[in-house]
Protein backbone atom coordinates (compact mmCIF):
# COMPACT_ATOMS: atom_id res chain seq x y z
CA UNK A 1 0.00 0.00 0.00
CA UNK A 2 2.80 2.41 0.97
CA UNK A 3 4.57 1.68 -2.32
CA UNK A 4 1.43 2.45 -4.35
CA UNK A 5 0.85 5.76 -2.53
CA UNK A 6 4.49 6.74 -2.99
CA UNK A 7 4.31 5.89 -6.71
CA UNK A 8 1.09 7.86 -7.13
CA UNK A 9 2.51 10.87 -5.27
CA UNK A 10 5.68 10.86 -7.38
CA UNK A 11 3.53 10.70 -10.50
CA UNK A 12 1.57 13.79 -9.57
CA UNK A 13 4.73 15.66 -8.57
CA UNK A 14 6.46 14.67 -11.83
CA UNK A 15 3.49 15.85 -13.89
CA UNK A 16 3.43 19.14 -11.96
CA UNK A 17 7.14 19.73 -12.61
CA UNK A 18 6.79 18.96 -16.34
CA UNK A 19 3.86 21.37 -16.73
CA UNK A 20 5.80 24.01 -14.78
CA UNK A 21 8.87 23.56 -17.00
CA UNK A 22 6.81 23.91 -20.19
CA UNK A 23 5.14 27.02 -18.81
CA UNK A 24 8.51 28.45 -17.78
CA UNK A 25 10.00 27.97 -21.24
CA UNK A 26 6.98 29.64 -22.82
CA UNK A 27 7.21 32.57 -20.37
CA UNK A 28 11.00 33.06 -20.66
CA UNK A 29 10.89 35.22 -23.78
CA UNK A 30 8.07 37.28 -22.36
CA UNK A 31 10.08 37.93 -19.19
CA UNK A 32 13.11 39.06 -21.18
CA UNK A 33 11.00 41.38 -23.34
CA UNK A 34 9.23 42.78 -20.30
CA UNK A 35 12.49 43.53 -18.50
CA UNK A 36 13.94 45.10 -21.66
CA UNK A 37 10.94 47.43 -22.04
CA UNK A 38 11.13 48.29 -18.32
CA UNK A 39 14.82 49.19 -18.57
CA UNK A 40 14.20 51.22 -21.74
CA UNK A 41 11.42 53.15 -19.98
CA UNK A 42 13.70 53.86 -17.02
CA UNK A 43 16.48 54.87 -19.41
CA UNK A 44 14.14 57.40 -21.06
CA UNK A 45 13.35 58.92 -17.67
CA UNK A 46 17.00 59.07 -16.61
CA UNK A 47 18.33 60.52 -19.86
CA UNK A 48 15.60 63.18 -19.73
CA UNK A 49 16.78 64.21 -16.26
CA UNK A 50 20.46 64.31 -17.26
CA UNK A 51 19.57 66.18 -20.47
CA UNK A 52 17.73 68.81 -18.44
CA UNK A 53 20.63 69.12 -16.00
CA UNK A 54 23.15 69.68 -18.83
CA UNK A 55 20.87 72.15 -20.67
CA UNK A 56 20.41 74.15 -17.47
CA UNK A 57 24.17 74.30 -16.89
CA UNK A 58 24.70 75.61 -20.44
CA UNK A 59 21.87 78.16 -20.16
CA UNK A 60 23.09 79.30 -16.74
CA UNK A 61 26.16 80.88 -18.33
CA UNK A 62 24.60 81.85 -21.65
CA UNK A 63 23.89 85.41 -20.53
CA UNK A 64 27.36 86.11 -19.10
CA UNK A 65 29.34 87.24 -22.22
CA UNK A 66 26.43 89.48 -23.25
CA UNK A 67 26.36 91.16 -19.80
CA UNK A 68 30.13 91.73 -19.92
CA UNK A 69 29.83 93.10 -23.47
CA UNK A 70 27.32 95.71 -22.27
CA UNK A 71 29.71 96.96 -19.56
CA UNK A 72 31.22 99.77 -21.65
CA UNK A 73 33.49 100.92 -18.83
CA UNK A 74 35.05 97.45 -18.59
CA UNK A 75 35.45 97.18 -22.38
CA UNK A 76 37.12 100.60 -22.54
CA UNK A 77 39.53 99.66 -19.73
CA UNK A 78 40.48 96.46 -21.61
CA UNK A 79 41.98 98.74 -24.29
CA UNK A 80 43.27 101.60 -22.10
CA UNK A 81 43.92 100.03 -18.67
CA UNK A 82 44.21 96.21 -18.99
CA UNK A 83 45.30 95.74 -15.35
CA UNK A 84 42.02 97.22 -14.10
CA UNK A 85 40.06 95.15 -16.64
CA UNK A 86 41.85 91.98 -15.46
CA UNK A 87 40.79 92.64 -11.87
CA UNK A 88 37.17 93.35 -12.90
CA UNK A 89 36.97 90.16 -14.98
CA UNK A 90 38.48 88.18 -12.11
CA UNK A 91 35.70 89.41 -9.80
CA UNK A 92 32.97 88.55 -12.33
CA UNK A 93 34.49 85.07 -12.82
CA UNK A 94 34.52 84.39 -9.06
CA UNK A 95 30.89 85.55 -8.66
CA UNK A 96 29.53 83.64 -11.67
CA UNK A 97 31.38 80.35 -11.35
CA UNK A 98 32.71 80.44 -14.91
CA UNK A 99 36.14 78.93 -15.61
CA UNK A 100 37.60 81.94 -17.48
CA UNK A 101 36.17 85.25 -18.78
CA UNK A 102 38.16 87.34 -21.26
CA UNK A 103 37.94 90.24 -23.75
CA UNK A 104 39.41 90.06 -27.26
CA UNK A 105 40.05 92.72 -29.87
CA UNK A 106 38.28 92.56 -33.22
CA UNK A 107 41.47 90.95 -34.57
CA UNK A 108 41.38 88.07 -32.04
CA UNK A 109 44.06 89.19 -29.57
CA UNK A 110 43.19 88.70 -25.87
CA UNK A 111 43.31 92.15 -24.20
CA UNK A 112 42.27 91.18 -20.64
CA UNK A 113 41.40 87.92 -18.87
CA UNK A 114 40.24 86.69 -15.46
CA UNK A 115 43.18 84.19 -15.40
CA UNK A 116 45.80 86.93 -15.77
CA UNK A 117 47.56 85.73 -12.60
CA UNK A 118 47.89 82.14 -13.93
CA UNK A 119 50.99 80.80 -15.72
CA UNK A 120 48.60 79.86 -18.52
CA UNK A 121 47.09 83.35 -18.77
CA UNK A 122 45.21 84.09 -22.00
CA UNK A 123 46.40 87.71 -22.06
CA UNK A 124 48.30 88.44 -25.28
CA UNK A 125 47.25 85.22 -27.02
CA UNK A 126 45.42 85.37 -30.36
CA UNK A 127 42.44 83.03 -30.76
CA UNK A 128 41.12 84.35 -34.05
CA UNK A 129 41.19 80.80 -35.45
CA UNK A 130 38.50 79.62 -33.00
CA UNK A 131 34.92 79.29 -34.37
CA UNK A 132 33.42 81.11 -31.35
CA UNK A 133 35.43 84.23 -32.28
CA UNK A 134 34.52 84.08 -35.97
CA UNK A 135 30.82 83.56 -35.18
CA UNK A 136 30.77 86.47 -32.68
CA UNK A 137 32.30 88.79 -35.31
CA UNK A 138 29.96 87.65 -38.10
CA UNK A 139 26.72 86.89 -36.20
CA UNK A 140 27.10 88.60 -32.82
CA UNK A 141 27.44 85.41 -30.75
CA UNK A 142 29.11 82.00 -30.89
CA UNK A 143 29.37 78.63 -29.18
CA UNK A 144 32.14 76.04 -29.26
CA UNK A 145 33.51 73.03 -27.36
CA UNK A 146 37.20 72.30 -27.48
CA UNK A 147 40.45 71.69 -25.62
CA UNK A 148 42.24 74.92 -24.71
CA UNK A 149 45.41 75.54 -26.72
CA UNK A 150 46.92 77.45 -23.79
CA UNK A 151 45.42 75.81 -20.69
CA UNK A 152 45.12 72.29 -22.24
CA UNK A 153 41.80 72.03 -20.40
CA UNK A 154 38.53 71.21 -22.22
CA UNK A 155 35.65 73.64 -21.96
CA UNK A 156 32.53 75.11 -23.50
CA UNK A 157 33.10 78.58 -24.99
CA UNK A 158 30.31 81.19 -25.22
CA UNK A 159 31.04 84.48 -27.02
CA UNK A 160 29.31 87.81 -27.66
CA UNK A 161 30.28 90.63 -30.00
CA UNK A 162 30.74 94.21 -28.70
CA UNK A 163 29.23 96.49 -31.29
CA UNK A 164 29.60 100.19 -31.95
CA UNK A 165 27.06 101.15 -34.53
CA UNK A 166 27.18 98.40 -37.17
CA UNK A 167 30.80 97.45 -36.41
CA UNK A 168 32.11 94.77 -34.03
CA UNK A 169 34.88 96.39 -31.98
CA UNK A 170 35.60 93.58 -29.49
CA UNK A 171 34.50 90.10 -28.43
CA UNK A 172 33.75 88.87 -24.89
CA UNK A 173 34.10 85.14 -24.06
CA UNK A 174 33.16 82.90 -21.13
CA UNK A 175 34.75 79.46 -20.86
CA UNK A 176 32.69 76.96 -18.83
CA UNK A 177 34.11 73.84 -17.16
CA UNK A 178 31.61 70.98 -17.61
CA UNK A 179 33.58 68.44 -15.59
CA UNK A 180 31.16 68.91 -12.66
CA UNK A 181 28.43 67.42 -14.86
CA UNK A 182 30.68 64.48 -15.76
CA UNK A 183 31.52 63.93 -12.06
CA UNK A 184 27.80 63.70 -11.30
CA UNK A 185 27.47 60.92 -13.89
CA UNK A 186 30.50 59.11 -12.47
CA UNK A 187 29.19 59.33 -8.88
CA UNK A 188 25.81 57.96 -10.00
CA UNK A 189 27.57 55.00 -11.70
CA UNK A 190 26.01 55.81 -15.08
CA UNK A 191 27.19 55.06 -18.61
CA UNK A 192 26.68 58.36 -20.45
CA UNK A 193 28.45 60.29 -23.17
CA UNK A 194 27.70 63.36 -25.30
CA UNK A 195 28.72 63.70 -28.96
CA UNK A 196 29.06 66.81 -31.13
CA UNK A 197 27.72 67.17 -34.68
CA UNK A 198 30.76 65.24 -36.02
CA UNK A 199 29.96 62.27 -33.76
CA UNK A 200 33.00 62.87 -31.51
CA UNK A 201 32.54 62.21 -27.77
CA UNK A 202 33.15 65.48 -25.88
CA UNK A 203 31.71 64.56 -22.45
CA UNK A 204 31.62 61.12 -20.84
CA UNK A 205 31.27 59.27 -17.55
CA UNK A 206 34.10 57.01 -18.79
CA UNK A 207 37.40 58.84 -19.26
CA UNK A 208 38.68 56.32 -21.83
CA UNK A 209 35.65 56.98 -24.07
CA UNK A 210 36.35 60.73 -24.39
CA UNK A 211 37.49 62.05 -27.76
CA UNK A 212 36.51 58.84 -29.55
CA UNK A 213 34.39 58.96 -32.71
CA UNK A 214 31.21 57.01 -33.41
CA UNK A 215 31.75 57.24 -37.17
CA UNK A 216 34.86 57.41 -39.38
CA UNK A 217 35.68 61.11 -39.93
CA UNK A 218 36.03 62.29 -43.53
CA UNK A 219 38.80 64.51 -44.87
CA UNK A 220 36.72 67.69 -44.59
CA UNK A 221 35.87 67.01 -40.93
CA UNK A 222 39.47 66.20 -40.02
CA UNK A 223 40.71 69.34 -41.80
CA UNK A 224 38.19 71.56 -39.96
CA UNK A 225 39.07 70.01 -36.56
CA UNK A 226 42.78 70.52 -37.24
CA UNK A 227 42.28 74.13 -38.36
CA UNK A 228 40.27 74.93 -35.24
CA UNK A 229 42.72 72.97 -33.01
CA UNK A 230 39.60 71.60 -31.39
CA UNK A 231 40.98 68.45 -29.75
CA UNK A 232 44.71 69.24 -29.43
CA UNK A 233 46.70 66.01 -30.01
CA UNK A 234 43.83 63.53 -29.40
CA UNK A 235 43.75 60.78 -32.06
CA UNK A 236 39.93 60.51 -32.30
CA UNK A 237 39.90 56.72 -32.65
CA UNK A 238 36.64 54.88 -33.30
CA UNK A 239 34.73 53.92 -30.15
CA UNK A 240 33.23 50.90 -31.92
CA UNK A 241 33.27 49.53 -35.45
CA UNK A 242 29.64 48.35 -35.34
CA UNK A 243 27.76 51.56 -34.50
CA UNK A 244 24.69 52.50 -36.52
CA UNK A 245 22.65 55.68 -36.00
CA UNK A 246 19.20 55.22 -34.40
CA UNK A 247 20.09 51.67 -33.38
CA UNK A 248 18.98 50.60 -29.90
CA UNK A 249 22.11 48.56 -29.15
CA UNK A 250 25.85 49.29 -29.10
CA UNK A 251 28.90 47.10 -28.39
CA UNK A 252 31.86 48.74 -26.56
CA UNK A 253 34.94 46.81 -25.39
CA UNK A 254 33.06 43.52 -25.72
CA UNK A 255 30.13 44.70 -23.58
CA UNK A 256 26.67 45.01 -25.13
CA UNK A 257 24.51 48.00 -24.11
CA UNK A 258 20.96 49.17 -24.71
CA UNK A 259 21.24 52.74 -26.02
CA UNK A 260 18.90 55.73 -25.58
CA UNK A 261 19.77 58.88 -27.55
CA UNK A 262 18.33 62.38 -27.09
CA UNK A 263 19.22 65.84 -28.41
CA UNK A 264 21.05 68.46 -26.31
CA UNK A 265 20.58 71.79 -28.02
CA UNK A 266 20.89 71.86 -31.83
CA UNK A 267 24.31 70.22 -32.28
CA UNK A 268 24.87 67.75 -29.41
CA UNK A 269 23.41 64.34 -28.64
CA UNK A 270 23.33 62.56 -25.28
CA UNK A 271 23.74 58.75 -25.24
CA UNK A 272 22.51 56.81 -22.18
CA UNK A 273 23.71 53.20 -22.04
CA UNK A 274 22.27 50.32 -20.02
CA UNK A 275 24.26 47.06 -19.95
CA UNK A 276 22.24 44.22 -21.49
CA UNK A 277 23.53 42.07 -18.64
CA UNK A 278 21.07 44.00 -16.47
CA UNK A 279 18.26 42.31 -18.39
CA UNK A 280 19.82 38.91 -17.74
CA UNK A 281 20.33 39.71 -14.06
CA UNK A 282 16.72 40.79 -13.66
CA UNK A 283 15.61 37.64 -15.46
CA UNK A 284 17.76 35.49 -13.13
CA UNK A 285 16.20 37.17 -10.11
CA UNK A 286 12.75 36.63 -11.58
CA UNK A 287 13.48 32.97 -12.25
CA UNK A 288 14.85 32.63 -8.73
CA UNK A 289 11.52 33.84 -7.43
CA UNK A 290 9.62 31.54 -9.79
CA UNK A 291 11.83 28.62 -8.79
CA UNK A 292 11.19 29.33 -5.14
CA UNK A 293 7.46 29.42 -5.80
CA UNK A 294 7.62 26.10 -7.69
CA UNK A 295 9.65 24.45 -4.94
CA UNK A 296 7.27 25.84 -2.37
CA UNK A 297 4.29 24.51 -4.32
CA UNK A 298 5.92 21.08 -4.57
CA UNK A 299 6.59 21.13 -0.84
CA UNK A 300 2.99 22.11 -0.08
CA UNK A 301 1.77 19.41 -2.46
CA UNK A 302 3.86 16.82 -0.64
CA UNK A 303 2.72 18.00 2.77
CA UNK A 304 -0.96 17.76 1.73
CA UNK A 305 -0.51 14.20 0.50
CA UNK A 306 1.40 13.19 3.60
CA UNK A 307 -1.29 14.66 5.85
CA UNK A 308 -4.06 12.81 3.96
CA UNK A 309 -2.33 9.46 4.37
CA UNK A 310 -0.80 10.10 7.76
CA UNK A 311 -2.89 7.44 9.45
CA UNK A 312 -2.11 4.87 6.81
CA UNK A 313 1.59 5.56 6.28
CA UNK A 314 4.27 4.28 8.59
CA UNK A 315 7.10 6.62 7.90
CA UNK A 316 10.41 4.93 8.21
CA UNK A 317 13.45 6.51 9.80
CA UNK A 318 15.10 6.89 6.39
CA UNK A 319 12.00 8.63 4.93
CA UNK A 320 11.90 10.95 7.89
CA UNK A 321 15.49 12.07 7.39
CA UNK A 322 14.92 12.53 3.64
CA UNK A 323 11.92 14.80 4.34
CA UNK A 324 13.94 16.72 6.90
CA UNK A 325 16.71 17.18 4.32
CA UNK A 326 14.17 18.44 1.76
CA UNK A 327 12.77 20.94 4.26
CA UNK A 328 16.30 22.15 4.98
CA UNK A 329 16.96 22.71 1.28
CA UNK A 330 13.67 24.56 0.92
CA UNK A 331 14.55 26.76 3.89
CA UNK A 332 17.92 27.67 2.33
CA UNK A 333 16.24 28.40 -0.99
CA UNK A 334 13.74 30.74 0.72
CA UNK A 335 16.58 32.49 2.57
CA UNK A 336 18.44 33.00 -0.73
CA UNK A 337 15.32 34.41 -2.32
CA UNK A 338 14.82 36.85 0.58
CA UNK A 339 18.47 37.95 0.27
CA UNK A 340 18.04 38.60 -3.47
CA UNK A 341 14.85 40.59 -2.85
CA UNK A 342 16.64 42.66 -0.19
CA UNK A 343 19.44 43.49 -2.62
CA UNK A 344 16.89 44.55 -5.23
CA UNK A 345 15.18 46.89 -2.76
CA UNK A 346 18.53 48.53 -1.91
CA UNK A 347 19.35 48.92 -5.61
CA UNK A 348 15.97 50.52 -6.31
CA UNK A 349 16.46 53.00 -3.46
CA UNK A 350 19.89 53.94 -4.87
CA UNK A 351 18.35 54.52 -8.30
CA UNK A 352 15.64 56.78 -6.81
CA UNK A 353 18.26 58.73 -4.85
CA UNK A 354 20.46 59.40 -7.92
CA UNK A 355 17.40 60.33 -10.03
CA UNK A 356 16.35 62.94 -7.44
CA UNK A 357 19.92 64.25 -7.39
CA UNK A 358 19.90 64.77 -11.17
CA UNK A 359 16.41 66.31 -11.03
CA UNK A 360 17.66 68.99 -8.60
CA UNK A 361 19.98 70.21 -11.32
CA UNK A 362 16.91 71.45 -13.18
CA UNK A 363 15.89 73.74 -10.29
CA UNK A 364 19.08 75.85 -10.43
CA UNK A 365 17.69 78.26 -13.05
CA UNK A 366 14.29 78.57 -11.33
CA UNK A 367 15.60 80.99 -8.64
CA UNK A 368 15.52 83.67 -11.33
CA UNK A 369 11.73 83.84 -11.01
CA UNK A 370 12.26 85.03 -7.42
CA UNK A 371 13.52 88.31 -8.87
CA UNK A 372 10.04 89.02 -10.24
CA UNK A 373 8.61 90.24 -6.94
CA UNK A 374 11.29 92.90 -6.23
CA UNK A 375 11.08 94.06 -9.85
CA UNK A 376 7.28 94.36 -9.64
CA UNK A 377 7.53 96.30 -6.37
CA UNK A 378 10.19 98.63 -7.86
CA UNK A 379 7.98 99.28 -10.89
CA UNK A 380 5.07 100.22 -8.63
CA UNK A 381 7.20 102.58 -6.50
CA UNK A 382 8.69 104.25 -9.58
CA UNK A 383 5.26 104.74 -11.12
CA UNK A 384 3.88 106.27 -7.91
CA UNK A 385 6.85 108.68 -7.69
CA UNK A 386 5.96 110.10 -11.13
CA UNK A 387 2.40 111.00 -10.17
CA UNK A 388 1.88 114.81 -9.78
CA UNK A 389 0.56 116.31 -6.55
CA UNK A 390 -2.34 118.73 -6.22
CA UNK A 391 -0.20 121.52 -7.71
CA UNK A 392 0.49 119.26 -10.71
CA UNK A 393 4.13 118.97 -9.69
CA UNK A 394 6.36 116.04 -8.89
CA UNK A 395 6.20 115.34 -5.13
CA UNK A 396 9.87 115.51 -4.07
CA UNK A 397 9.15 114.37 -0.50
CA UNK A 398 7.33 111.34 -1.79
CA UNK A 399 10.23 110.50 -4.11
CA UNK A 400 12.70 110.79 -1.24
CA UNK A 401 10.61 108.44 0.92
CA UNK A 402 10.62 105.86 -1.89
CA UNK A 403 14.38 105.91 -2.48
CA UNK A 404 15.29 103.82 0.65
CA UNK A 405 12.66 101.24 -0.36
CA UNK A 406 14.11 101.03 -3.88
CA UNK A 407 17.61 100.70 -2.45
CA UNK A 408 16.45 97.83 -0.21
CA UNK A 409 14.86 96.06 -3.18
CA UNK A 410 18.04 96.44 -5.25
CA UNK A 411 20.09 95.01 -2.37
CA UNK A 412 17.71 92.07 -2.13
CA UNK A 413 17.95 91.37 -5.90
CA UNK A 414 21.73 91.43 -5.61
CA UNK A 415 21.62 88.91 -2.73
CA UNK A 416 19.27 86.62 -4.67
CA UNK A 417 21.45 86.79 -7.79
CA UNK A 418 24.57 86.04 -5.73
CA UNK A 419 22.94 82.81 -4.57
CA UNK A 420 22.27 81.58 -8.14
CA UNK A 421 25.35 79.39 -8.44
CA UNK A 422 24.87 77.92 -4.98
CA UNK A 423 21.12 77.29 -5.09
CA UNK A 424 21.18 73.63 -6.06
CA UNK A 425 24.09 72.78 -3.77
CA UNK A 426 22.42 71.82 -0.54
CA UNK A 427 24.44 72.59 2.57
CA UNK A 428 26.79 75.16 1.00
CA UNK A 429 24.75 78.15 2.20
CA UNK A 430 25.79 79.16 5.70
CA UNK A 431 23.06 79.46 8.34
CA UNK A 432 22.93 82.26 10.89
CA UNK A 433 20.77 83.36 13.82
CA UNK A 434 17.78 85.34 12.46
CA UNK A 435 14.48 86.68 13.80
CA UNK A 436 11.65 85.06 11.89
CA UNK A 437 9.50 88.18 12.40
CA UNK A 438 12.08 90.33 10.61
CA UNK A 439 12.10 87.99 7.61
CA UNK A 440 8.27 88.09 7.54
CA UNK A 441 8.24 91.93 7.68
CA UNK A 442 10.70 92.11 4.75
CA UNK A 443 8.52 89.74 2.73
CA UNK A 444 5.42 91.85 3.49
CA UNK A 445 7.29 94.96 2.27
CA UNK A 446 8.07 93.20 -1.03
CA UNK A 447 4.48 92.00 -1.53
CA UNK A 448 2.75 95.09 -0.13
CA UNK A 449 1.95 96.68 -3.49
CA UNK A 450 0.33 93.47 -4.86
CA UNK A 451 -1.69 92.97 -1.67
CA UNK A 452 -2.95 96.56 -1.68
CA UNK A 453 -3.80 96.42 -5.38
CA UNK A 454 -6.04 93.39 -4.83
CA UNK A 455 -7.48 94.68 -1.50
CA UNK A 456 -6.06 91.80 0.49
CA UNK A 457 -6.14 92.28 4.28
CA UNK A 458 -3.06 90.92 6.05
CA UNK A 459 -3.15 90.03 9.77
CA UNK A 460 -0.03 89.03 11.74
CA UNK A 461 -0.63 87.31 15.10
CA UNK A 462 2.40 86.97 17.35
CA UNK A 463 3.81 88.15 20.66
CA UNK A 464 6.17 91.13 20.84
CA UNK A 465 9.24 88.94 21.26
CA UNK A 466 12.05 87.64 19.06
CA UNK A 467 11.56 84.27 17.40
CA UNK A 468 15.13 83.09 16.77
CA UNK A 469 15.99 80.28 14.35
CA UNK A 470 19.11 79.10 12.49
CA UNK A 471 18.39 79.95 8.85
CA UNK A 472 19.28 82.20 5.89
CA UNK A 473 17.66 85.66 5.91
CA UNK A 474 17.07 86.03 2.16
CA UNK A 475 15.97 82.40 1.67
CA UNK A 476 13.52 82.69 4.59
CA UNK A 477 12.08 85.80 2.93
CA UNK A 478 11.74 83.78 -0.32
CA UNK A 479 9.62 81.20 1.47
CA UNK A 480 7.30 83.83 3.00
CA UNK A 481 6.95 85.63 -0.36
CA UNK A 482 5.98 82.36 -2.09
CA UNK A 483 3.41 81.45 0.58
CA UNK A 484 1.89 84.96 0.70
CA UNK A 485 1.62 85.12 -3.09
CA UNK A 486 0.06 81.63 -3.23
CA UNK A 487 -2.50 82.71 -0.64
CA UNK A 488 -3.22 85.92 -2.59
CA UNK A 489 -3.73 84.04 -5.87
CA UNK A 490 -5.95 81.45 -4.14
CA UNK A 491 -8.42 84.25 -3.27
CA UNK A 492 -8.54 85.81 -6.76
CA UNK A 493 -12.28 85.20 -7.12
CA UNK A 494 -13.23 85.95 -3.48
CA UNK A 495 -15.09 89.15 -2.57
CA UNK A 496 -13.41 89.35 0.84
CA UNK A 497 -9.70 88.60 0.91
CA UNK A 498 -7.71 88.04 4.08
CA UNK A 499 -4.39 86.38 4.88
CA UNK A 500 -3.55 85.47 8.48
CA UNK A 501 0.03 84.76 9.56
CA UNK A 502 0.41 83.31 13.07
CA UNK A 503 3.77 82.72 14.81
CA UNK A 504 3.92 80.51 17.92
CA UNK A 505 6.85 79.37 20.04
CA UNK A 506 6.51 75.81 21.43
CA UNK A 507 9.24 75.97 24.07
CA UNK A 508 8.47 72.55 25.52
CA UNK A 509 8.96 71.03 22.05
CA UNK A 510 11.76 73.42 21.04
CA UNK A 511 9.93 74.55 17.88
CA UNK A 512 8.77 77.72 16.11
CA UNK A 513 5.47 77.21 14.26
CA UNK A 514 4.38 79.62 11.48
CA UNK A 515 0.93 79.22 9.88
CA UNK A 516 -0.09 81.10 6.71
CA UNK A 517 -3.86 80.90 6.13
CA UNK A 518 -6.14 82.19 3.37
CA UNK A 519 -9.92 82.13 2.97
CA UNK A 520 -9.97 80.85 -0.59
CA UNK A 521 -11.57 77.69 -1.99
CA UNK A 522 -9.02 75.30 -0.46
CA UNK A 523 -7.31 72.41 -2.26
CA UNK A 524 -8.49 69.09 -3.68
CA UNK A 525 -7.03 65.74 -2.55
CA UNK A 526 -5.06 65.45 -5.80
CA UNK A 527 -3.60 68.93 -5.34
CA UNK A 528 -2.61 68.23 -1.72
CA UNK A 529 -0.93 65.01 -2.83
CA UNK A 530 1.18 66.62 -5.62
CA UNK A 531 1.51 70.13 -4.16
CA UNK A 532 5.27 70.05 -3.54
CA UNK A 533 6.23 68.15 -6.71
CA UNK A 534 8.45 70.08 -9.17
CA UNK A 535 6.55 71.79 -12.02
CA UNK A 536 3.10 70.99 -10.54
CA UNK A 537 0.74 73.95 -10.76
CA UNK A 538 -3.00 74.59 -10.87
CA UNK A 539 -2.46 77.88 -12.70
CA UNK A 540 -2.93 78.21 -16.49
CA UNK A 541 0.02 77.34 -18.75
CA UNK A 542 2.58 80.17 -18.90
CA UNK A 543 1.47 81.80 -15.64
CA UNK A 544 3.61 79.72 -13.28
CA UNK A 545 6.44 77.17 -13.57
CA UNK A 546 5.14 75.28 -10.55
CA UNK A 547 8.47 75.60 -8.72
CA UNK A 548 7.65 78.02 -5.87
CA UNK A 549 6.55 75.42 -3.33
CA UNK A 550 9.26 72.97 -4.38
CA UNK A 551 11.88 75.67 -3.80
CA UNK A 552 10.26 76.64 -0.49
CA UNK A 553 10.16 73.10 0.94
CA UNK A 554 13.80 72.51 -0.09
CA UNK A 555 14.83 75.72 1.67
CA UNK A 556 12.96 74.78 4.86
CA UNK A 557 14.54 71.30 4.79
CA UNK A 558 17.98 72.96 4.63
CA UNK A 559 16.98 74.77 7.85
CA UNK A 560 16.21 71.33 9.39
CA UNK A 561 12.50 72.07 9.41
CA UNK A 562 9.38 71.03 7.51
CA UNK A 563 6.73 72.65 5.28
CA UNK A 564 3.27 71.04 5.12
CA UNK A 565 -0.15 72.00 3.81
CA UNK A 566 -3.78 71.30 4.74
CA UNK A 567 -7.26 72.73 4.27
CA UNK A 568 -8.75 74.90 7.01
CA UNK A 569 -11.73 73.62 9.00
CA UNK A 570 -13.90 76.42 7.59
CA UNK A 571 -12.59 77.37 4.19
CA UNK A 572 -9.28 78.14 2.58
CA UNK A 573 -5.87 76.54 2.90
CA UNK A 574 -3.15 76.61 5.53
CA UNK A 575 0.63 76.19 5.08
CA UNK A 576 2.59 75.25 8.20
CA UNK A 577 6.32 75.93 8.69
CA UNK A 578 8.00 74.09 11.57
CA UNK A 579 11.56 75.11 12.51
CA UNK A 580 13.84 74.20 15.44
CA UNK A 581 14.02 76.96 18.03
CA UNK A 582 17.52 78.46 18.33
Amino acid sequence: MTFMIEKLTKGYVGAFIIVSAITALWAHQGIIESHTKDLQAKASERVSLYQGSLNNELKRFGFLPHIVARNQELIDSAFSNPDQANISLEGIKNASGADVIYVMSKFGKTLASSNWRSPTSFVGNNFAFRPYFKEAVSAGKGYFFGIGTTSKKPGYYISSGVSEGNEITAVTVAKVDLSIIENTWVEAGENIFVTNRDGVIILSSKEKWKYSALFPLNTKQLSSISEQRQFADERLNLLTDTYQANDSEIMIDGISYLEKVTDVGEQWKMHFLTPESSVTQLAVVTWAKIGSIILGAVAIFLLIWLSQFHDKLQVSRQEFFELKKLNSLLKKEIENRQKIEGELIVAQKDIKRTSKLAAMGQLSASIIHELGQPLSAMKTYIASSQLPNEQNQIDIDHMQSILPKLEGLVDRMAEISQQLKFFTRSGENELSLIDIRHALNQALTITQSDLEEENVEIEVLCEDVTYLVMAGQVRMEQVFINLINNARVAMTHCKTKKITVRIDAKEEEGQIIVKVKDIGEGMSKDTLHALFDPFYTTKPSGVSLGLGLTISTNIIHEFHGSLTAMNNTGKGACFIITLPMA
